[in-house]
């Protein structure tokens, strides 16, 4: 009886520490995702910390290449495996899948309902069995990763020494890893969408466009203009032209603080392509101190039209 009761103390021992490790290491998980805005660049640490802490073989993600309503198309895009095991990230057989075609259908169908495959290799469907052999596995769970409501991938944690036996305490954690991986890459792709329509108007309130007549539009330039927003003073002046079909477009720089050889190349640049579109260009707002350093830069205007200000500019396009 002492034996015996020793020998559950030490099993429970066993199972405590086990779980201290696996919450341990969802700590440390929660932790690395906090730490950088795209989440996939943890991957390789985050499932070290997993792998380690579950002691399995080798541990993986991979992402669903395929489109949203299309058939899964996965891929392997990261991988930790423990010493001694064979890694398989370079293995071209795991590299754009075709789930179901390779007799992986039930894997595509469970985790698409955001449920585990998990078990011993030995007792899987015959046709799920000969890719996993191939890779030494014995036993496996395989966990669903959602970005919001879209399945884009699994996790998933091999054991390759022993046909190991998962219990409900492995499962669960694994997959609220998965879950917090899901999350930090929804949240780093509504963080790109937010910040890309504020990229978007931004540029639109750096290089407006404003109609006054039929044919005439004006854009006020106000600030430094570097080669980036050059560029896109030329992008909104072309589509402007070719929507509105303007006869002449107004380039105001009374609020450019500096116009420098690259700007007043950028400015020749974007009249010459203007022209080519049937229009012409007006350069108003240029400051006595703008005008001495284009003639110090020997800066050729000769082929654009120039107006004091933005007020005699409208003047002179209204007059025609």
């Amino acid at each position: 009886m002492v034996a015996e009761s020793e020998a559950e103390v030490a099993r429970l021992k066993r199972l405590l520490g086990r779980r201290d490790r696996i919450l341990a290491a969802l700590a440390e998980v929660a932790r690395l995702l906090s730490l950088h805005l795209d989440p996939r660049a943890q991957m390789s640490q985050m499932l070290a910390v997993l792998g380690e802490a579950v002691q399995v073989s080798r541990a993986y993600i991979f992402m669903n290449v395929a489109a949203e309503s299309a058939p899964a198309l996965i891929s392997q895009v990261a991988e930790w495996v423990a010493p001694g095991i064979a890694p398989q990230i370079d293995n071209p057989e795991l590299q754009n899948v075709p789930l179901t075609e390779a007799g992986y259908e039930r894997w595509e169908r469970l985790l698409k309902q955001n449920q585990v495959v998990y078990g011993k290799v030995a007792d899987f469907p015959t046709v799920e069995q000969e890719l996993l052999v191939a890779q030494e596995i014995l036993a496996l769970v395989v966990v669903p990763i959602f970005v919001g409501p879209v399945w884009w991938g699994f996790m998933g944690f091999d054991h390759c020494n022993v046909a190991h036996s998962w219990d409900a305490v492995e499962v669960e954690a694994l997959r609220s890893a998965a879950v917090m991986f899901g999350a930090a890459l929804y949240r780093r792709e509504t963080e790109e969408k937010v910040l890309a329509a504020q990229r978007k108007v931004l540029r639109e309130l750096s290089t407006p466009l404003i109609p006054i007549t039929d044919e005439v539009v004006i854009m006020p330039l106000i600030g430094t203009i570097d080669s980036g927003r050059a560029q896109l003073v030329m992008e909104t002046l072309l589509d402007g032209v070719a929507q509105r079909q303007a006869r002449l477009v107004i380039l105001d720089i009374t609020g450019v603080p500096v116009v420098d050889s690259q700007v007043a190349q950028a400015l020749i640049r974007a009249a010459q392509a203007v022209k080519l579109l049937g229009a012409r260009v007006m350069l108003t707002g240029i400051q006595p101190q703008i005008a001495q350093t284009l003639v110090h830069l020997g800066v050729d205007l000769s082929g654009i039209q120039t107006q004091s200000s933005l007020q005699a500019g409208i003047a002179a396009a209204l007059r025609g």
